[in-house]
């Protein structure tokens, strides 16, 4: 009988201490400073330094089989084909998609970027999509 309630109580033991050591808590995201003017304007985003890099965990499906295509060298002209409406975020599906919005299904799937991400690519596409 006291080996059976040390044994339970060492099973006790091991589940509070994986159920306590497996809870995990996500990291809070600090938003991407993009300066600004001082009046609440944000600064100019660049295509090439602050939205290409971006992509890098969307190519493994977006590079030419799903479009759209977000390889570097492609990307630029692929969103500019039907994704984005230049000058307006809200319109265009690119940025529907980041917020899953309007019917258009959320990428990446299943796990909503920071808001620091979505508010930069909104940036981007209503100073006009530039490719600079």
């Amino acid at each position: 009988m006291l080996n059976m309630k040390k044994i339970l109580q060492v099973i006790i033991l091991i589940t509070v201490s994986l159920s306590v050591s497996s809870c995990y808590y996500d990291s809070i995201y600090e938003p991407i400073d993009t300066g600004g003017n001082g009046n609440g304007e944000p600064q100019e985003v660049s295509y090439q330094n602050d939205i290409i890099p971006l992509w890098v965990q969307c190519v493994g499906c977006h590079n030419g089989n799903e479009p759209p295509n977000l390889e570097d060298d492609v990307s630029y002209d692929a969103l500019l084909n039907g994704f984005v409406v230049p000058g307006d975020a809200d319109a265009s599906i690119l940025y529907q998609s980041l917020l899953g919005s309007n019917g258009v299904s959320l990428m990446p799937p299943g796990a909503q970027w920071p808001d620091s991400k979505i508010n930069l690519v909104r940036d981007w596409i209503n100073q006009g999509a530039l490719n600079n």
